[in-house]
């Protein structure tokens, strides 16, 4: 019986060392939260499948989330965690840089604006301002200032100023601004798709990508890209955070010829 006691509080002593070091194992053996990737909406089927083919190739599995990229800055700029940030505006990923919350910004795609409408309008681009401007045609667009979308169209609302003038007055007070404020849903429908199914708009000026994805869900539509003359090229920003290891290999990977071979595949050029 001594003996067992003996041992018994041997045991409850080497226990008692033992348990800092359980501790502490567990401690440092907790899961540490994925890297993260915030990009512009229209990026969401490409950088989807980037991850996919990212994480084939050995890299670790991000927590991805889309919206407007000039909200998801602001968040950024609040302290949102994030590793990487693909914008659909150089401009969103130059501002981060320059305040110390990313590391250099690199333009890494580009996109063109389109019109999507209901067939019964028959754009053409010989007569696109002019049905665009037509009091009937109820015109949808994203926001600007909160999505670079909506900046675009707005630009392009500028040259179609200098080719008719006071076509800009006219368009900037009939756009609808049915896009651009919220982050996207995963798997949820896309604004645009909504839109034209509930009937609030006979035309969206939109990414010729988003256009694409839009004509796919609703096949009655047509697109139109916009001509040269008054088309916008969206020039898209990338950047990691500093010190973010696997935000910099994302990036390479983003940057290189796999990466680059899948946004051509959904039409970023």
């Amino acid at each position: 019986m001594r003996l067992h006691l003996v041992l018994h509080a041997g045991w409850v002593i080497l226990g008692a060392l033992q348990a800092p070091d359980v501790m502490a194992q567990s401690n440092t053996g907790a899961t540490a939260p994925p890297p993260v990737l915030l990009a512009a909406g229209s990026l969401r089927q490409a950088m989807g499948e980037i991850l996919a083919a990212y994480r084939a190739g050995g890299g670790q599995q991000f927590s991805a989330a889309y919206g407007p990229s000039g909200k998801l800055r602001k968040d950024i700029e609040g302290g949102r965690a994030v590793d990487v940030f693909a914008s659909a505006s150089g401009e969103h990923t130059e501002a981060l840089a320059r305040q110390g919350l990313l590391g250099a910004s690199s333009i890494f795609t580009h996109n063109a604006l389109c019109v999507v409408s209901a067939p019964a309008f028959k754009l053409r681009p010989e007569n696109l301002l002019a049905e665009l401007a037509r009091p009937t045609l109820r015109l949808a667009t994203s926001t600007p200032g909160s999505d670079p979308m909506g900046d675009y169209t707005w630009q392009f609302f500028r040259k179609a100023e200098q080719q008719q003038p006071g076509l800009y007055a006219i368009l900037d007070a009939k756009a609808l601004r049915l896009s651009g404020t919220a982050e996207l849903a995963p798997e949820s429908t896309l604004p645009y798709v909504t839109a034209f199914e509930q009937d609030k708009a006979d035309a969206y000026i939109m990414y010729c990508t988003n256009a694409v994805l839009t004509k796919q869900a609703v096949p009655r539509l047509e697109i139109l890209r916009i001509p040269d003359e008054l088309n916008v090229r969206s020039a898209y920003g990338i950047g990691a955070r500093r010190g973010s290891a696997e935000g910099e290999r994302l990036l390479r990977f983003v940057l290189g010829p796999a990466g680059q071979a899948i946004l051509r595949q959904h039409g970023f050029h």
